[in-house]
C-alpha cells in the first residue's frame, strides 16, 4: 500500500528489547500529558478500588470521569503499588501525590466511587472523608459493580467459572504496561 521504499525504510529501524521500551514509555508518557491537559480545568469524578495482581501485590487503582465537548470520557488515570498496609490514608498519599504533581485542582472532584470498605467509605477516616476535606461538595457513591458482586456469590458453578475467566482476564489487560 505504501510502497517497497517505506517497507525497507520500516525494516531499518532497530527493534531491540530497549528501543522499544523506550517507545512504549514516550507513548505512555505522551498518552498520560495528553489526558491530565485535557483533565485540568473540568470538573471530574473519580473512581476508586484495590487490586492484588497474580504476583499477590497489591495495586491501587484510579479511573477518572470528564465531560470532553459533549462526550462523557472514563480513562484509567493511575494504576500505583501499594508498598505500605492499605490504610485510608497510605491511599489518599498516594491519590493526593498524583493530583497534585499532576496540577489538578481538588475543587474540580465532584464525585468519588468506592467500594463499601471501610478504608474507602468510612464516614471520619476514610479516603472518602479525606477527599471530602479537599473538596467539600464531593459527593460519594458506592460502586455498583460491587453491589452486583455481593449476591452474585450465589450464582451457578457454570456461571460462575465464565465470570471469573473474564474477570481474569480484564485484570491481565489493566495491568499491562
Amino acid at each position: 500500500m505504501l510502497g517497497d521504499n517505506f517497507a525497507k525504510e520500516l525494516q531499518s529501524i532497530p527493534l531491540s528489547n530497549d528501543t522499544v521500551s523506550c517507545r512504549i514509555e514516550d507513548i505512555a508518557e505522551d498518552v498520560e500529558q495528553q489526558l491530565l491537559g485535557k483533565l485540568r480545568d473540568k470538573l471530574f469524578s473519580i473512581q476508586l478500588d484495590e487490586a492484588t495482581d497474580r504476583n499477590k501485590d497489591a495495586h491501587f487503582i484510579a479511573y477518572v470521569r470528564f465531560r470532553d465537548g459533549m462526550s462523557a470520557v472514563e480513562e484509567l488515570l493511575f494504576c500505583k503499588p501499594i508498598k505500605l498496609k492499605a490504610t485510608a490514608m497510605t491511599l489518599f498519599d498516594i491519590l493526593n501525590n498524583f493530583i497534585n504533581e499532576a496540577n489538578i485542582e481538588w475543587k474540580n472532584c465532584v464525585g468519588i466511587c468506592t467500594d463499601g470498605a471501610r478504608t474507602m467509605s468510612g464516614r471520619f477516616k476514610s479516603i472518602q472523608a479525606l477527599v471530602k476535606q479537599k473538596s467539600p461538595l464531593c459527593i460519594w457513591t458506592h460502586c455498583m459493580i460491587h453491589r452486583e458482586a455481593l449476591p452474585s456469590k450465589e450464582i451457578s458453578p457454570g456461571l460462575n467459572i465464565v465470570l471469573m475467566t473474564v474477570v481474569t482476564v480484564v485484570n491481565y489487560i489493566k495491568m499491562r504496561p
